[in-house]
């Protein structure tokens, strides 16, 4: 087995990183998370809908006053600097994310897209959204971990 195919991959949601990079709502369990998967070489994955996400959620806190815009532009700077690698939505996935959300009863199917993710790469999936490790927890989804 060569080196390249001993590295652990990992996808996150955008709720995770949001924990990270909003100064609002950081949480330090999803920072050693982090750090410890940069130490391992870990490869964080994520599904293209989590740049979205994400930035959302930057602008979100911006236009709520949460944060102000420079510290908006900040957090997209980290959040960038994350090295996040993007992964494509393809018909195979909106098949799969459709499935997820009704097996957990989501009238919505964005964690389904992250839960298409990480069963299609056999990968451990990390949120800090209880509204979907909860339901995955309930479902018996032994592969989706959350913090905070």
């Amino acid at each position: 087995m060569s080196a390249a195919s001993a590295t652990v991959s990992i996808v996150i949601d955008a709720s995770l990183a949001t924990r990270i990079f909003l100064p609002a709502s950081s949480c330090i369990d999803a920072e050693r998370l982090f750090a410890e998967w940069r130490k391992a070489g870990a490869r964080v994955i994520s599904s293209m809908l989590w740049f979205v996400e994400s930035v959302s959620a930057i602008r979100k806190a911006v236009f709520a006053r949460a944060i102000t815009g420079s510290e908006g532009q900040a957090a997209l700077a980290d959040l960038l600097r994350l090295g996040a690698e993007p992964f494509a939505i393809d018909s195979g996935q909106c098949r799969s994310a459709l499935h997820w959300a009704e097996r957990l009863g989501q009238s919505r199917a964005y964690d389904g897209f992250y839960l298409a993710l990480a069963e299609k790469l056999d990968a451990p999936l990390w949120t800090a959204d209880k509204r979907l490790a909860n339901p995955a927890r309930q479902a018996g989804i032994a592969w989706v971990h959350s913090v905070g």
